[in-house]
């Protein structure tokens, strides 16, 4: 079991140990060639950056790059589209699709939305669906990735919003890599977000990577747990294959994070009617399609729903979105006995990778390892340059509060004293 342990922790420090050290050798003035070159297209009108105010507007543009580009689950148009369309635009977000054409093909997409804040004295622009996705990465082709620089596209970012009005881009969760290169959106002063992912490789043996990931004492503790939740009903393990299942299981899932939440004091972002309604129409149409882009598992004992989990997969990232159990059985781990399930679907589903999301709850770094993200900031105007620093300041207390347990455990009583 020790050694395990001491190889998943060695795993998951050369993952990070990559990144930092990429970070480190970074030349973050030094153009390369092909970067150079891009930057001489970008004066010259042959890199163009453009903007749409709705995502229909490049919808073809966007499927267009989803089929030979790097990106997730949440920057995908079917997931964008739906969300502008029943939650952005009603809680007046302004789109701001950002569009790279080189020499009249699309390179990469960058989905963004505008929001006024102080009452209007100043508009920033964010990932539209940022506080509903996990990271935010944008979508880039494949074969241009490693030529687009970081000063090139901050410079077209930052033009565009001044056309547009916008004092900030306040980019939050962007990976620090992609395809082992630095993400092209983060320069020398983003900082680390307050919240990174946990992920690891799939296999499409289920029991394989079930050894490999899990010591052999705690796959005994959990067969233990199964045994004795069985016995208290009939148990089984389902994921939605039909309109009516799903939509009950993503009501017992907003009634059960509901529960949970209020009991800690958190408020529960799924419970408003327009997500409820996004997330029900993401399944509908997953389920209309045939696809496999989003769907939800339950366990159920008696028919009635414990525990459940939805989940989405792009580009062969398995995106384990967000769960729930039933607090009266929560000492039969019903959320890790459902995660099991769900990973052997993912593996054969042919996944590569299981992401967790945000968070670094005990269940996933049970599992996984974590991947840095970053936040990036693209002052615009002198507002925005002032919002800026405010910003990253507070970000920075909040990190330092999360990183202390007598801090944040007093955070956490407070929640609860609230609640």
């Amino acid at each position: 079991m020790l050694r395990q342990v001491f190889s998943k922790v060695e795993h998951m420090s050369n993952a990070l140990a990559r990144s930092a050290d990429l970070f480190q050798s970074h030349d973050w003035e030094e153009m390369d060639l092909e970067a150079m070159r891009l930057d001489a297209m970008l004066e010259s009108g042959e890199f163009v950056i453009r903007a749409a105010s709705d995502p229909a507007e490049v919808e073809a543009e966007w499927r267009a790059l989803e089929i030979n580009a790097f990106g997730t689950l949440f920057t995908t148009y079917d997931w964008l589209s739906s969300w502008y369309r029943l939650v952005g635009r009603p809680r007046g977000i302004r789109a701001l699709i950002v569009v790279g054409e080189i020499r009249g093909e699309p390179a990469f997409l960058l989905p963004l939305g505008l929001t006024g804040k102080a009452k209007g004295t100043f508009t920033i622009g964010r990932f539209l669906g940022d506080f509903h996705g996990n990271q935010n990465s944008g979508l880039w082709r494949k074969d241009i990735l490693a030529g687009i620089h970081t000063h090139s596209l901050h410079k077209a970012l930052v033009e565009l919003g001044r056309a547009h009005g916008v004092d900030l881009f306040d980019l939050k969760y962007v990976p620090s890599t992609i395809d082992e290169r630095i993400h092209p959106l983060i320069d020398q002063h983003a900082i680390e977000s307050l919240n990174s992912i946990h992920a690891f490789p799939l296999s499409p043996d289920f029991e394989t990577i079930y050894r490999a990931r899990r010591s052999a004492s705690a796959r005994k503790k959990l067969r233990a747990k199964e045994r004795k939740l069985s016995e208290t009903g009939a148990l089984r393990y389902e994921r939605a294959v039909d309109a009516a299942t799903a939509s009950h299981f993503l009501h017992a899932l907003v009634a059960q994070r509901s529960a949970r939440q209020a009991s800690h004091g958190i408020p529960n972002v799924f419970h408003h009617a327009d997500a409820h309604a996004f997330l029900e129409d993401q399944l509908q149409r997953a389920l209309a399609d045939g696809s496999d882009r989003f769907m939800i598992h339950a366990l159920l004992i008696d028919g009635t729903v414990r525990a459940t989990y939805l989940s989405g997969m792009r580009f062969g990232r398995f995106h384990a979105y967000t769960n729930s159990i039933c607090e009266s059985i929560a000492n039969h781990s019903p959320g890790d006995l459902l995660l099991n399930a769900v990973i052997a679907d993912a593996c054969a589903l042919g996944a590569t990778t299981f992401d967790f999301g945000l968070g670094a709850e005990r269940y996933k770094t049970a599992w996984a390892d974590k991947e840095l993200l970053m936040d990036v900031e693209v002052p615009v105007s002198t507002k925005g340059r002032i919002a800026s620093s405010a910003i990253q300041a507070l970000r920075r207390i909040k990190r330092r509060i999360r990183s202390s347990p007598r801090l944040w455990g007093l955070v956490r009583k407070v929640r609860k004293l609230k609640a």
